[in-house]
């Protein structure tokens, strides 16, 4: 299960994801950040407190970003957790993904 807010924060629409963005949780994680994408030029999901992703969960992130490419905008994930950046490293996401460390991206 996962749990979005979203806030504007120096020039981003920041998406925080809280809990596990595993395959229940994927389609929701798609949807809001996809949303977040077509309402705003400049969209950030701030991972900080996400405690597990999956391969549902990248491919969430993955579709989430090409949405991003088609309509121009920029697309960013911040402050991944310890967890998450690991899985970020061992799939190789840091050369499909824009990832920063902390926000503001």
């Amino acid at each position: 299960m996962i749990e979005t807010t979203e806030a504007a924060k120096s020039g981003w629409w920041v998406v925080s994801v809280k809990g596990r963005a595993d395959a229940e949780a994927a389609d929701q994680l798609e949807s809001a950040l996809r949303a977040a994408i077509e309402a705003h030029p400049k969209v950030a999901a701030d991972m900080a407190a996400l405690d597990y992703i999956s391969s549902a969960g990248l491919r969430a992130v993955i579709q989430a970003a090409r949405a991003a490419q088609t309509k121009s905008s920029e697309f960013a994930v911040c402050s991944p957790s310890a967890s998450v950046q690991k899985v970020f490293k061992m799939s190789g996401m840091q050369h499909i993904l824009t990832i920063h460390g902390e926000l503001p991206c």
